[in-house]
């Protein structure tokens, strides 16, 4: 992914996108990951990195091993006496530093109400690797469940060692204990949720953005919503990129090779690698709120029968998408299959978890594709063993019962969707209980995870968002002083 150097004007659009979402990312095909790599793109030495010695697997008492898992905190705006613990869940990405940035709503709402602001790095991911290489036996470790326990083992420490006790209150002898509500979005904002599910003691109420909290295998509303927030004109010129592009990789010979090579996608020779490449590039411009920059080029081209729409399809992956979201080298089964840790990477760590657990394995439906047909259940199960040399395939029936799917039944959880957002259709938009309300923010560049983040270049209906913003705020402050 490329990376704009802190003194970059891109940073300052790359600072309202949200794997993330993020954290950071979500990989079968715009994975929610992408949004924790947005976050952060520096160090800041206000913050300084801080370890936590944890367990390594929470479900065997006898395995004594631990590893350091970072994490970051964020005091400038908290109430030592009063002010609750805002848990910041990071997902599947490296993480540099808490929310710092004013525009941030994590951020806002520590102001709001003087908290502290604490973030865990998410195990296997950035600096948090319990072992020297990512191989599959190592890998075992990773998983939702897992990372739960780390949560709940760590801020109950955090809680009662690191931070200094609360004030004697009421009577003698009795004190106060620190509140604690947890933030997330995208992968984490399901993380948000779960662990409100599973850890209720531990906390008072959970946002949960843009939260998948629904492991679908046979993922196809997601290029189904694609179509629809783009628009019949932007989806029927996505459709003739695709078709063309199929026609090229069908010729062969130089055909392939030039269409590779138009939008720098060279290194994909295996070519169910390329479709979904092309795929994710067209709905994460969706997205995450680039519509105009996606669409209006292809209309107009389309509008003037122009004959090279791969080519200005091109500008955008190269302009656009390449500078804000992916570099097509992260979709190489080759890429994938490197169990090398390095730091900055975690499209293998992902893939691990979408493969064994999660899915959301976004194949072409059936009717109206904006994507090639090509990318399909067949794909992700040839992939998923490629990647990691052996049949691993997730069990979502057994995800979805354990946490209980679209029908997550947490208390004091509020799940936000913004309108253009595909990952919607895993999360919940629609409330089945006073204690699990839902927020849908709607404008054209509302997408993944925009009430943490906001809309690139602003959103078309910034009352929408401020609106959004304000019911969760009052939610947020219910449940901190029930």
């Amino acid at each position: 992914m490329k990376t704009p150097s802190p003194s970059s004007p891109l940073l300052l659009v790359v600072l309202f996108l949200s794997l993330v979402c993020m954290v950071v990312s979500v990989r079968p095909s715009a994975f929610p990951r992408r949004y924790h790599e947005y976050a952060r793109k520096y160090e800041d030495q206000s913050f300084p990195a801080q370890w936590f010695t944890q367990t390594l697997d929470h479900y065997n008492g006898a395995d004594s091993r631990t590893f350091q898992q970072k994490y970051y905190v964020n005091d400038l705006y908290w109430d030592k006496d009063n002010g609750p613990v805002f848990l910041y869940i990071n997902g599947e990405g490296p993480v540099s530093g808490p929310p710092s940035s004013s525009t941030d709503e994590v951020v806002t709402l520590a102001q709001k109400f003087s908290a502290i602001i604490v973030t865990l790095e998410h195990r296997y991911y950035g600096q948090s690797v319990p072992f020297a290489n990512n191989s599959l036996q190592n890998l075992q470790y990773l998983s939702s469940k897992q990372a739960l326990f780390d949560l709940a083992h760590f801020i109950v420490n955090f809680t009662n060692y690191v931070l200094p006790p609360p004030p004697v209150v009421n009577n003698p002898g009795e004190i106060t204990t620190r509140k604690v509500f947890t933030i997330g979005g995208s992968y984490s904002g399901a993380l948000s949720a779960w662990f409100r599910l599973k850890f209720p003691q531990i906390t008072v109420g959970a946002i949960a953005s843009s939260g998948v909290v629904n492991a679908i295998l046979d993922f196809t509303a997601f290029d189904e919503h694609v179509a629809f927030a783009a628009g019949e004109d932007c989806a029927n010129a996505l459709r003739k990129v695709t078709q063309l592009a199929e026609n090229a990789i069908d010729a062969g010979g130089d055909s392939e090779k030039n269409v590779k090579a138009l939008l720098g996608a060279q290194t994909l020779v295996d070519n169910g690698d390329f479709f979904y490449f092309l795929a994710d590039s067209m709905a994460e411009g969706i997205q995450y709120g680039f519509h105009s920059e996606l669409c209006t080029p292809l209309i107009n081209a389309v509008l003037n029968n122009a004959t090279d729409l791969l080519y200005v399809y091109s500008n955008y992956t190269n302009n656009t998408w390449g500078v804000y979201l992916g570099t097509p080298a992260e979709y190489a089964t080759a890429w994938q299959q490197n169990i090398t840790v390095d730091f900055n990477k975690a499209d293998r760590q992902w893939w691990y978890q979408t493969c064994t657990e999660l899915a959301y394995f976004q194949n072409a439906p059936k009717v109206g594709s904006i994507r090639s047909q090509r990318v399909n259940m067949t794909y992700h199960r040839t992939h998923c063993k490629n990647v990691f040399g052996a049949p691993v395939w997730p069990d979502t029936e057994a995800t979805n019962e354990y946490y209980g799917g679209n029908y997550t039944a947490a208390t004091k959880v509020v799940f936000v969707n913004g309108s253009q957002d595909p990952w919607q259709e895993a999360s919940i938009t629609s409330s089945f209980s006073f204690f699990e309300p839902t927020v849908y923010i709607t404008c054209e560049n509302c997408g993944h995870c925009v009430d943490l983040r906001g809309c690139p270049n602003g959103c078309t209906d910034q009352n929408a968002l401020n609106q959004a913003r304000s019911e969760i705020a009052t939610l947020v402050g219910t449940w901190l002083y029930e």
